[in-house]
């Protein structure tokens, strides 16, 4: 689990006065955070070293001979001649040290002695095909999957060839989230590369409107707590659509210290209210489930009536803003600003952002022709996110561009609910019960496996007392899987 401060059980961060603060910047950027495998110490990274590797800008034109420099970080602590490489594969983060020493995917090297990598995608961390100016939009052109898997193909072929020790030992991919999916389509893509892999929490159906997510995002504070929590922030958040209804929103905007040009009758500012709130619920749920009885008992505690009681969590949710700068700016333009060119370079979310109005869609929609449910007030429509791609990255990001993308990517690697002895036969996959990403993965047939109690990506660390039996039974099937296949 990702390590995070709460204070009465909200998010909290020690606040820095500014003119303007942006409310949904900081819950975006930790929903795209590295995977979290252990607690480690500074002797347990000692032996892990960071590399860089050369590759190609544009791995498909012979032409264009322009390289870049690729971080990883390698463990060659436990690994003995031709023993088995096990490559966790980077996603839409910067990697650290922390998975080469600590988890899972370190425990299989140090059983089957082997070799440890963890590659850095382009475009994210400091693997920056063109350095500080990558995230500018003609630049943007080189950032899709089948780049970055043609980079990994690279990187294998180039440490078997170059180290003799390595030269027939077999190859395991591990990847958790996104990286999971391309720990997936990778050994579907180059089979002779890679000979087995495991993926953790990993979608495998692009979807423009992903409603599911939101639905799921309710479901697990059922789950996880009672239904009377869900209800209430149901019923809170109809409250608000009435508030935006009756021309009462403004005023407990104003409470929260909310900018003066925010526009409640624009669609726009107020989807990304809406998809602002509905992030940090799905913040909590897909990272931090531990939190939510936390979170329920806060919101149950504060009022007997159910809207008062959301309008006071509101109050506390969003009080780092009102006391650190001039005003909350709660618009479109506050959403929008976190994927423009000109945003703070150090952030991976306009690159991200990038490759979902490109490849994936995935867009945690609450308004959609597809559902007839409730979840999450109905007020977040797929336009708003077409919108959103138009607006950071050119009028070419169309409706009609989102849903080719997707096209493709579904047609190259054929979704999910597939027969793995036809498709993805040497790959595992693990799912928590309460990760919203669940709903676009393979949960199915032998080689599939739901994680009651758990969310997204916690099953990466190591055979835990903590845990429960069906989770160390879990990680000891994917030990078994991938040691078959080595």
């Amino acid at each position: 689990m990702k390590l995070l401060h709460f204070t009465v059980q909200i998010i909290f961060f020690v606040p820095s006065f500014s003119a303007t603060f942006n409310p949904y910047k900081r819950n975006l950027e930790l929903l795209n955070l590295e995977p979290i495998s252990g607690l480690y110490t500074k002797n347990e990274v000692a032996s892990v070293e960071e590399l860089w590797l050369d590759q190609k800008v544009d791995n498909f034109d012979e032409k264009n001979d322009q390289t870049w420099k690729m971080r990883y970080f390698r463990n060659a602590k436990y690994h003995k001649p031709q023993g088995p490489i096990y490559i966790f594969v980077g996603g839409e983060w910067t990697i650290s040290r922390g998975l080469m020493s600590t988890g899972l995917t370190h425990d299989m090297a140090v059983e089957n002695s082997g070799m440890l990598f963890y590659t850095e995608h382009r475009y994210y961390g400091k693997s920056l095909p063109f350095g500080k100016e990558s995230f500018q939009l003609h630049h943007l052109k080189q950032l899709n999957l089948h780049q970055s898997l043609a980079d990994l193909a690279h990187f294998i072929r180039h440490q078997k060839s170059e180290n003799a020790e390595m030269r027939d030992s077999k190859v395991i991919l591990v990847g958790g989230s996104y990286s999971g999916s391309l720990a997936a389509w990778m050994t579907q893509l180059y089979p002779d590369l890679v000979a087995a892999s495991w993926a953790s929490s990993a979608p495998l159906l692009a979807k423009a409107d992903f409603y599911e997510y939101m639905e799921l995002v309710s479901r697990s504070i059922q789950l996880s707590y009672a239904h009377n929590c869900s209800m209430r922030i149901e019923k809170g958040l109809k409250h608000l659509v009435k508030l935006f209804n009756d021309n009462g929103i403004q005023e407990l905007l104003y409470e929260f210290n909310g900018c003066e040009d925010y526009n409640p009758k624009d669609p726009l500012d107020r989807a990304a209210f809406f998809n602002g709130l509905g992030n940090y619920f799905a913040l909590v749920v897909q990272s931090y489930s531990a939190y939510i009885p936390r979170l329920c008992e806060t919101l149950m505690s504060l009022n007997s009536n159910d809207e008062l009681a959301f309008v006071s969590f509101l109050k506390l949710l969003y009080s780092e803003g009102k006391r650190s700068s001039d005003c909350q700016d709660f618009g479109y333009s506050s959403m929008l600003q976190i994927f423009r060119e000109d945003t703070d370079q150090g952030s991976e979310t306009r690159a991200w952002f990038y490759q979902t109005c490109n490849e994936f869609g995935w867009y945690t929609t609450t308004k959609s022709n597809s559902s007839s449910s409730a979840a999450f007030a109905n007020q977040v429509p797929l336009s708003y996110f077409v919108k959103l791609c138009q607006d950071a990255f050119g009028a070419e990001q169309t409706a009609q561009k989102l849903a080719h993308g997707v096209k493709q990517t579904n047609g190259k690697f054929g979704g999910y609910g597939f027969n793995q002895s036809e498709r993805y036969a040497q790959v595992i996959f693990t799912h928590g019960q309460l990760d919203p990403w669940r709903a676009l993965g393979q949960q199915t047939g032998q080689q599939a496996c739901v994680l009651t109690g758990y969310s997204h990506v916690e099953d990466l660390a190591s055979i835990r007392v903590t845990d429960t039996v069906q989770m160390n039974l879990a990680k000891l099937r994917v030990m078994s899987f991938l040691r078959r296949h080595i």
